[in-house]
């Protein structure tokens, strides 16, 4: 019998570092494997989150605006479609952008495509029908203004029964 399974809880460095390196090699070959695709690969085997296109937002309130600013390169501004329903700001689009790079007589070609939709729930002061959009050098920015709010008003309370319109009062009377 050894000693390791007479006192399996002693502390051995050697199995530690074992340990650690066995644990940064999965993480280097993941990160190789997985990240980082070869020029041997062929696009199809290209990792998922190539493909995938997801555009950057800032959404920001102003004293009487909410503004959203869209990063979306590569995209044209006639592929890109704004909705307001439902206190939803809904932005989406398609892109298709190609790639071409010649390095020391090797070319390196890329094509990327995707659809994508972003959504906002916005709160109940907007005022949609006055929103504004613009386009400029792949960045959307979209102003939605707010709605005037009605300000609080203090109601006084006064003594006895409610006195309720004359006209409402007739048909009391009527009933």
């Amino acid at each position: 019998m050894t000693t390791r399974n007479l006192f399996p809880n002693i502390w051995s460095p050697m199995r530690d570092m074992s340990r650690f390196q066995r644990n940064m090699d999965r993480v280097f070959n993941e990160f190789l494997n997985e990240s980082v695709p070869s020029l041997i690969r062929t696009v199809d085997e290209w990792p998922v989150s190539v493909n995938e296109f997801t555009p950057l937002c800032d959404v920001s309130e102003t004293d009487t605006h909410y503004l959203a600013t869209f990063d979306l390169p590569g995209v044209k501004k006639d592929e890109v479609k704004i909705e307001c329903r439902d206190r939803q700001l809904i932005v989406s689009g398609a892109r298709q952008q190609e790639k071409k790079e010649e390095i020391k007589g090797r070319l390196s070609q890329e094509r990327f495509y995707g659809t994508f939709t972003r959504s906002f729930t916005l709160p109940v002061n907007v005022n949609f029908e006055q929103a504004e959009a613009s386009f400029e050098n792949g960045v959307l920015q979209i102003a939605i203004p707010k709605a005037e709010i009605m300000l609080a008003k203090q109601i006084p309370i006064k003594e006895g029964k409610l006195l309720l319109h004359k006209k409402d009062i007739k048909s009391e009377k009527a009933a």
